[in-house]
């Protein structure tokens, strides 16, 4: 007797891989979806001060559980990914790890410090929503083009955050002892220079500082721009091969539907 597929479960493979052996768990992966933003619309929640009691704590039971269900969906996910290490070792399946840190820090006994320090690694849960878009595979490709490219100009930066933050600290470190007090308080006013934010917070007074840090913005305007050259330049050559590739598969959709045509005509 051939059976029917049930309405509660759909008729087709519940764990499939995609061609890099990742697990796929096919329409079940909407509820790893619609969980991932409940989960953001219930932390908005708890971060909202008028919030009734009440809610608050349904609210944090219910971040409780979908933090389980993320731990459950990882090992999940390695379980199945073939090989594991490919799948562990990728951007998601790090990202996967990340997000389950916290959760798995408490479950073994972390101190509340060291936990409550972990709670912003949760906010980069959204990211797992990339697993579910197509636009997520041009990114993936553009950093691949340029991936060399990339690794210099992140080598570059290190080394100027380095050097801007001993010779900040060096030039003010006299003047203003309060306010750059070590290293890491040098290092804050080299991620504001370089990244050409600049909160103010911490502003050279020396006439050695403000010439330093004035050749540094310079340099960090010159940094920027190559940044965005290079993302806009890796961009527009996936783009220019998706159309060609779409444009090769028309092509060839039309062909072979002008071949089979001509075919029946000749049957005939």
């Amino acid at each position: 007797m051939e059976s029917r597929p049930s309405f509660l479960i759909p008729a087709m493979p519940l764990i499939t891989r995609t061609k890099q052996g990742a697990a796929n768990f096919g329409p079940w992966e909407n509820v790893v979806r619609v969980l991932i933003l409940v989960w953001f619309m219930l932390y908005t929640l708890n971060a909202i001060p008028d919030v009734h009691p009440l809610v608050g704590r349904i609210a944090a039971k219910v971040n409780y559980w979908i933090s389980y269900f993320f731990v459950f969906e990882y090992i999940l996910r390695v379980l199945c990914a073939k090989p594991r290490k490919a799948y562990i070792f990728s951007g998601m399946g790090i990202l996967d790890f990340i997000v389950c840190v916290p959760f798995l820090g408490m479950f073994f006994g972390l101190d509340w410090q060291i936990l409550y320090s972990l709670r912003i690694v949760r906010v980069l849960a959204i990211f797992k929503l990339a697993r579910f878009n197509e636009t997520a595979a041009s990114f993936k490709k553009a950093f691949y083009l340029i991936r060399d490219e990339f690794f210099l100009f992140f080598s570059v930066i290190l080394f100027m955050l380095y050097v801007t933050s001993l010779g900040i600290y060096i030039a003010e470190h006299e003047a203003q002892p309060e306010k750059f007090r070590s290293f890491f308080d040098a290092l804050w006013f080299a991620v504001e220079t370089l990244s050409t934010v600049g909160y103010g917070d911490l502003v050279p007074i020396t006439p050695m500082g403000r010439i330093f840090t004035g050749v540094i913005m310079f340099i960090a305007v010159s940094i920027i721009a190559i940044s965005t050259g290079l993302i806009t330049s890796a961009f527009s050559r996936v783009w220019q091969q998706e159309n060609v590739f779409a444009h090769r598969r028309k092509r060839s959709a039309d062909k072979t539907a002008a071949d089979a045509g001509g075919e029946e005509g000749e049957a005939k």
